[in-house]
């Protein structure tokens, strides 16, 4: 049943409307006669992210020439399947008459949906005989209201420093309930030090850092980047503080921002994706050693995270910390950062790696290399260096062959679920949380979880449900671990145990279970019940990682 409610629209298009196929599309009227039908999405951004329980409320704005009064609004539901597809069948269908809806006003409509997951939901104006004046769609998450942040080593990367993008009271709560515990954002030295000597820090700053400590997400925060703002002379050649001087005065910003901000940030990375191919390994590293003393004279107990992604290829090879340590940095830091990009290949396979010390760019390849490397360059403490993943993701992309929405899905559950199985890495950082712009051509454009006017992708989902499902179980013991088929059980006491495959395509893991009861859930947090009768189950999992649960009841 349909319930409307009327409110005049105080939302401003520009934040509304979307030019992105995979969620949102506008259809040019079909002739100038119907130039004045118009629908669009009018939900407040965020809001289509949505507790199981309680109503499904979609808002849209229509417009309607007189003439036409006996048009008709028709709402689709359409759901996903296992596998991350969009289904043909609607689940269930609206229809309200447009002589009842007045003109330029809000409608809510109010939407039943069986489950939990994702759903497209479509909206059409139709004439009289029945041809479309012009639709619209969005996507709708419904999801486990969590209360708790996740996992401590699943982190996302945001862009609040940046400006521009929703504010933190809006995006936080979308941050934990997608699962995670951490974001990677930064402080811009020519933001807070327009004047030489003179700090002011944008109210940005100050808010998103408050709302982290509100929501009891961790913050990790760059320090970067040149201020040829309050210091022309210093940054006419590069952009990187080379010089004593330009180091010293780089130094000065970390001290005004760690006794501004040290209570709520507890882990600075120093620089974002250092070019190498400018800078050596001496001028990066006597920056660090500055930067690292003015932390620790103010925050003794605070981390220092060193590389910020930088080094060939985003530095899986390691190749800064060898850098670094071989110039004598060892102990000027408290861990150290990659960027591991691998689209379009899966993080399984990775791809090969040229003139390095591994063969292949893979979580299986890199995670235990560089365990290996701190293992065997222990810091005088008797500590081993932190590995950090500060930035990892896939984009969708409508020019690569299989790197659609569904593919991003099942690559980042895969990527927290293969971390997990090395244990290498304090966090992994998705890049990132919500899309930087509306180009689908655009792979900059297309890494986030959520879409740009902050709708959801498949994505969001299978991140809230990877992270309320395994939560924090370490990795026990692979049940299956063939090169296309992957099994491993989390956990001991309460295990988990989680199927897929690495080739795209579906097949079987034979397992050995006790017998007895199991619930099976997909990235959609549906549950299937499954009765094991013998020890050894056939279980079928595809590209979509599933879960296998002990039924308890």
């Amino acid at each position: 049943m349909l319930t409307i409610h009327l409110h005049r629209s105080l939302f401003k298009p520009s934040l509304l409307r979307r030019t992105t196929l995979s969620a949102f599309f506008f259809l040019a009227f079909s002739s100038a006669s119907y130039a004045q039908f118009q629908i669009r999405l009018a939900s407040p951004p965020g809001s289509l992210v949505m507790p199981i329980n309680g109503k499904k409320i979609v808002r849209f704005v229509v417009a309607t020439p007189d003439d036409m009064r006996q048009a008709k609004l028709t709402v689709s539901v359409f759901p996903y399947d296992s596998n991350g597809k969009l289904m043909p069948a609607a689940l269930t269908t609206y229809q309200k008459a447009i002589s009842d809806i007045p003109g330029g006003k809000a409608i809510d409509v109010s939407i039943a949906v069986p489950r939990s997951g994702l759903f497209r939901v479509d909206a059409t104006f139709k004439s009289p005989d029945g041809e479309t004046l012009d639709k619209t769609a969005t996507t709708l998450a419904v999801v486990t209201k969590r209360d708790e942040v996740g996992p401590s080593d699943f982190g996302v990367v945001t862009h609040f420093a940046q400006g521009g993008t929703p504010p933190p009271s809006v995006l936080l709560p979308l941050v934990k309930q997608a699962g995670f515990s951490w974001i990677r954002d930064e402080l811009y030295w020519e933001a807070i030090e327009r004047t030489p000597g003179r700090f002011n820090f944008p109210a940005r700053f100050d808010t998103y850092l408050a709302a982290c400590a509100q929501f009891g997400i961790s913050p990790l925060v760059v320090l970067d980047y040149g201020n040829p703002v309050a210091y022309p002379a210093l940054f006419s050649q590069s952009n990187f503080p080379q010089s004593p001087e330009a180091r010293a005065r780089f130094a000065r910003y970390v001290d005004a921002v760690v006794a501004r901000y040290g209570r709520t940030v507890k882990h600075w990375e120093v620089w974002n994706e250092p070019d190498f191919g400018k800078i050596n390994y001496p001028t990066y590293l006597a920056l660090l050693k500055d930067t690292f003393g003015a932390i620790k004279q103010r925050s003794p107990d605070a981390s220092v995270i060193s590389c910020g992604g930088g080094g060939s290829g985003g530095g899986p090879g390691g190749d800064c910390i060898v850098g670094l340590m071989k110039d004598g940095g060892l102990n000027d830091q408290d861990g150290f950062s990659v960027h591991p990009y691998m689209p379009p290949n899966t993080p399984e396979r990775g791809y090969r790696a040229t003139g390095a010390p591994i063969d292949f760019v893979s979580i299986p390849t890199v995670w235990p290399y560089l365990k290996r490397l701190t293992a065997d360059n222990v810091k005088a403490d008797g500590r081993p260096l932190q590995i950090w993943v500060t930035e990892l993701g896939w984009p969708v992309n409508p020019k690569d062959p299989g790197q659609d929405e569904a593919t991003q899905a099942s690559n980042l559950v895969r990527t927290y679920l293969l971390s997990r199985r090395y244990g290498t890495v304090k966090v992994v950082f998705w890049y990132d949380f919500v899309d930087d712009g509306t180009d689908v051509n655009n792979i900059e454009h297309n890494f986030g979880l959520l879409h740009h006017d902050l709708t959801p992708k498949p994505a969001f989902v299978a991140a809230s449900v990877l992270s309320s499902t395994v939560g924090k179980r370490n990795w026990a013991k692979a049940l299956v671990d063939a090169e296309s088929v992957k099994a491993y059980q989390y956990g001991t006491d309460d295990p988990v145990v989680v199927g897929w495959t690495t080739d795209g395509k579906e097949s079987t893991a034979s397992l050995h279970l006790p017998a007895g009861r199991y619930v099976q859930r997909d990235w959609q947090g549906v549950d299937t019940p499954v009765t094991i009768t013998a020890q050894s189950f056939d279980w079928r999992v595809g590209p979509m990682p599933r879960y296998l649960i002990a039924d308890r009841q």
